[in-house]
């Protein structure tokens, strides 16, 4: 390999790894501005392209995150005792005990243990479909797919 060949590949290898870590900085912004109390739909869903991205816009975007940055925002939200669906300002005053529910209708057991991070089943399931439709890709690696546009269950 000519030195011109190993100085260009070092090049584009320490762009890439610039670019993964401005991609993980902003999702860190981002996930810490979803644990406010009131987060509006319109900055939820906001979506833009990946050159964006990289130079540090302040607003949030919900594409601009991953299903492991949004659970590590419903375990915040948890955390912090406030509905764990970021577009629910409720504040969770008592969280049940138990772990399992038993439903007489269906003769089941059921884990509760995610449910109970929320203040109502509608916030779980918003909260899910969200989750749902979210990519599972790298966050700097955004710029080779076509982004989803989100929509909220209402």
């Amino acid at each position: 390999m000519s030195f011109k060949l190993k100085q260009l590949s070092k090049e584009k290898l320490l762009q890439a790894v610039r670019i993964k870590k401005q991609c993980n900085a902003r999702a860190q912004l981002i996930v810490e501005s979803l644990l406010e109390r009131y987060v509006s739909e319109d900055d939820f869903l906001r979506k833009v392209s990946h050159e964006l991205i990289i130079f540090n816009q302040p607003n949030l975007n919900l594409p601009e995150i991953n299903q492991c940055h949004y659970n590590d925002v419903v375990d915040e939200r948890h955390i912090l005792h406030l509905c764990s669906y970021p577009l629910c300002g409720e504040i969770i005053e008592t969280v049940p005990q138990q772990q399992y529910q038993i439903s007489t209708l269906t003769n089941k057991v059921y884990d509760i243990t995610d449910r109970k991070k929320f203040c109502s089943p509608h916030c779980f399931k918003a909260s899910e479909y969200i989750k749902s439709q979210m990519l599972t890709s790298p966050l700097w690696l955004r710029h080779q797919e076509i982004i989803p546009a989100f929509k909220v269950l209402k």
